[in-house]
C-alpha cells in the first residue's frame, strides 16, 4: 500500500509501486558562479538516501571534468551514472559530427571517474525529435545501450509526438538502441510529462492525481534538475530569457522537493539500467544476454 502524504492527500496514489528517479546534472543557466548545482546534487543524493531509493543521474561531461568527486560520490552511493552529453546543447545544434565527438568524450569521462559502465544517454532538452532521428545511430555508435531522450508529445521546445509512448527500439543498421521515452498523461487535449520538471513543480495537486490515474506507458520514472530543489538561490534573470520566463524557472522550488518525497514514499526506485529487461520486454525485444545484463547493472555493485 502506498501511504498518503503528510497532509492526508497524496496526488501519486495511482503511480506504480516500482519507479525510477532520474536527474539531469547540469548548471543552472541563471547561476553566475556555475557551481550551485554541485551542492544541490548533494541534496538530491541525501533525499534519495533518506527515502531508501536509488536512481539514474544523467551527468554532463563538462560537469564530470570539473567535479570528478561528484561522479564518484554518485556511484559510491549506489546510483547509476549515465550521460547527458558533454555540453548542454540540443542535438540539432550539435549535428552528427558534434554529437559523435561529445558523446564519446562524455562517456569516456564518466566511465573513468565512476568506475562504472555507462549504458545510458539522455539528450539535453529531450531533443531527440523527428528532425534528429539520425542521433540514435550516433548514440549507439558511442557505446550506449539505451537512450532516454524522447518526449513523445508536443513540448515547449522539443517533442516527437509521433514516437511510441512505451519503450521501443530504433531501427538501425548493424546496431541496437533501446529508447525509454518520457512517461505522459493526458490533461484535457494535451499529453504532458507530469512526473518531472516544471510540470511536477507547477501543476495543481488535483490535476496531478487525475493524471497519475491516466499514466500512459507501464514504465514510470520521474526527472528533475539540481536547480529544481535549490530553494536558497536568489532570483536572477537567465541569459536569453525574459523576466517572466526567468521567474517561472526560479519560483515554486519547494514544491518540487515535497512532491519528490511524496513520489518516493512507499515505493521502490531502482536505476534504469536495472530495468532494461523490463523495458526490452515492453519494446518486444528479447532479454539482454547475460554479459550485457551484468554490464548494465554493474552500477548496483560498485
Amino acid at each position: 500500500m502506498i501511504p498518503r502524504a503528510g497532509n492526508g492527500f497524496c496526488p501519486f496514489v495511482a503511480i506504480p509501486p516500482r519507479l525510477t528517479f532520474t536527474a539531469d546534472i547540469e548548471p543552472n543557466p541563471a547561476d553566475p558562479t556555475g557551481r550551485r548545482h554541485l551542492a544541490a546534487t548533494a541534496a538530491l543524493l541525501d533525499l534519495l538516501e533518506e527515502s531508501g531509493a536509488r536512481g539514474t543521474f544523467f551527468i554532463l561531461g563538462e560537469v564530470a571534468e570539473d567535479a570528478p568527486w561528484l561522479v564518484r560520490d554518485i556511484a559510491v552511493r549506489g546510483h547509476e551514472v549515465a550521460s547527458h552529453g558533454h555540453t548542454h546543447r540540443p542535438l540539432e545544434t550539435l549535428g552528427p559530427a558534434g554529437l559523435r565527438a561529445e558523446a564519446g568524450r562524455a562517456r569516456a569521462t564518466l566511465q573513468h571517474h565512476s568506475g562504472q559502465p555507462v549504458p545510458g544517454f539522455r539528450a539535453p532538452f529531450f531533443s531527440l525529435t523527428a528532425r534528429t532521428e539520425w542521433a540514435a545511430a550516433v548514440i549507439a555508435e558511442a557505446g550506449h545501450a539505451y537512450s532516454s531522450s524522447v518526449l513523445p508529445a508536443r513540448g515547449f521546445g522539443h517533442g516527437h509526438p509521433t514516437a511510441p509512448r512505451r519503450p521501443f527500439a530504433w531501427t538501425l543498421d548493424g546496431a541496437e538502441l533501446l529508447e525509454i521515452p518520457v512517461p505522459l498523461a493526458r490533461l484535457g487535449p494535451a499529453r504532458l510529462p507530469f512526473l518531472g520538471g516544471m510540470y511536477l513543480r507547477y501543476l495543481p495537486a488535483w490535476d496531478l492525481r487525475a493524471m497519475a490515474g491516466r499514466l500512459e506507458g507501464p514504465l514510470a520514472w520521474t526527472y528533475c534538475h539540481p536547480y529544481d530543489i535549490d530553494v536558497e538561490e536568489p532570483f536572477r534573470r537567465a541569459p536569453g530569457l525574459g523576466l517572466l520566463s526567468s521567474a517561472f524557472l526560479w519560483a515554486n522550488r519547494r514544491n518540487t522537493l515535497h512532491r519528490l518525497r511524496a513520489l518516493l514514499r512507499g515505493r521502490t526506485s531502482v536505476p534504469l539500467a536495472e530495468r532494461l529487461d523490463e523495458a526490452r520486454a515492453l519494446a518486444g525485444l528479447p532479454p539482454q544476454s547475460k554479459g550485457s545484463a551484468e554490464e548494465a547493472t554493474a552500477a548496483a555493485d560498485w
